[in-house]
């Protein structure tokens, strides 16, 4: 899987360089992650696009073919045709999430992977937006799991950095506190 990042990271840093000179990073990360999204949800497309004993032309004429329906730009689909033809379409989800990393640095946002018991509702998404925002700087982009194993609360992940506002951390918290006595 390192080997995946790796590639993954080379082959955004591509297509972000060529996006930045098109005037179109943002977007072109939205129709990315439209293309890898259809591509790992169709079986048969998926299939096709990751069988090393399919030609390689055939690999990239399948890739450009399910880019071109779903109405992507030109570089898109010459894109993802490259990583098809070169064999690297088990690769697409990593070079979303390495483009996408690349185009919230680029303009000044951060995600954040919240895990909740239960859905936020939209207001407290801006109250935990918000608050997240004043902590790091930078504008936040929320991601919500719903974590039944969870008791209560949020734990909220941007990179390294995490925030647990979960009734099990705060218990654990508490358990340690009276642990050292």
């Amino acid at each position: 899987m390192r080997s995946h990042e790796r590639t993954a990271r080379r082959y955004a840093k591509a297509l972000y360089d060529v996006a930045r000179e098109a005037g179109a990073t943002d977007a072109v990360g939205q129709e990315m992650e439209q293309v890898a999204a259809v591509c790992a949800g169709d079986a048969g497309a998926h299939d096709v696009l990751t069988r090393p004993w399919i030609k390689p032309a055939d690999r990239r004429g399948v890739a450009v073919a399910i880019a071109r329906k779903i109405g992507v730009r030109k570089l898109v689909q010459d894109f993802v045709g490259l990583v098809a033809e070169r064999g690297r379409a088990d690769h697409l989800p990593e070079i979303v999430g390495a483009y996408r990393t690349l185009v919230d640095a680029e303009l000044g946002r951060a995600r954040a992977q919240v895990r909740t018991a239960v859905a936020l509702t939209d207001a407290e998404k801006r109250q935990l937006s918000g608050k997240l925002e004043h902590a790091l700087g930078k504008r936040v982009i929320l991601e919500e799991q719903v974590d039944a194993a969870l008791l209560g609360g949020f734990v909220a992940q941007v990179g390294s950095l995490i925030f647990d506002g979960s009734l099990d951390g705060q218990l654990a918290r508490m358990r340690q506190r009276l642990a050292r006595g």
